[in-house]
């Protein structure tokens, strides 16, 4: 799936960018809020072009606050801070996520199963190229926040937003299998503290908690243990010894 890109949309340039630390374990999903009455791809562009606006002149937000949005009767997919750079949409839970948008108001709009499935695709293009966590979950901006967002219509079927998952909230997701990064270098305790999604990887293979991707004393603590109970030298290091174990590959 390819995204209308932030070109074809109209998008101005963002005040400034943030990287995102992926993979990340949750998707939360937004609405506009803002009844949308034309469906056509120029009729959302300007929607778009409407909450970048907002966001940047009135907010005084560095962009657009969401990743992508959706159409919500066309399930057109767009490019907004798009899989690199963090969002700005979902307070507290920036860091770890990404922020999809349908445009649309899903309290007086039906979303439609275009745009369920247009969801559904995008978050499992997200686990197949390492951007998103296989046991990643799937929130309401209600769920974190004192807000009706993302409107009814939509909050009754985020369960059918899952990769593989039916029209039954009882059928189980079928989520497609992450493949690993390459190995790169070996990861250590030092400072500054070595992050990253590999450090994630090490981190979920070891069972150090949280997951964040930053590799400090509890992490090094967790592959010492680790290295121990597989029979490696345990100097806390995941070299490249240690990965091709974790991972099969080296």
């Amino acid at each position: 799936m390819l995204p209308i890109s932030r070109t074809d949309w109209g998008a101005k340039t963002p005040r400034w960018t943030s990287r995102l630390n992926r993979p990340v374990n949750n998707v939360f999903i937004h609405h506009g809020a803002v009844e949308l009455k034309d469906h056509s791809q120029e009729g959302e562009a300007a929607t778009l072009r409407a909450y970048q606006r907002h966001h940047v002149e009135t907010r005084r937000w560095s962009d657009i606050a969401y990743s992508f949005a959706v159409g919500v009767e066309s399930g057109r997919v767009y490019e907004l801070r798009g899989w690199d750079n963090r969002g700005g949409a979902t307070r507290n839970h920036n860091k770890d996520s990404y922020a999809i948008c349908l445009i649309g108001d899903t309290t007086k709009q039906q979303i439609s199963q275009a745009a369920i499935d247009a969801i559904r695709e995008l978050i499992a293009h997200g686990i197949s190229s390492n951007k998103i966590t296989p046991g990643f979950q799937i929130h309401g901006h209600r769920d974190v926040k004192s807000t009706s967002c993302p409107g009814e219509s939509a909050y009754a079927v985020l369960y059918q937003m899952y990769p593989g998952q039916g029209e039954s909230p009882d059928e189980p997701a079928v989520i497609p299998v992450l493949k690993p990064p390459p190995y790169v270098k070996a990861l250590r305790l030092r400072r500054p503290r070595m992050r990253g999604y590999a450090v994630k990887w090490v981190q979920a293979a070891v069972g150090a908690t949280p997951i964040d991707g930053i590799f400090g004393p509890g992490t090094k603590k967790k592959v010492v243990a680790w290295q121990r109970a597989n029979g490696l030298v345990a100097d806390g290091v995941a070299g490249r010894r240690s990965w091709k174990v974790m991972f099969g590959a080296g």
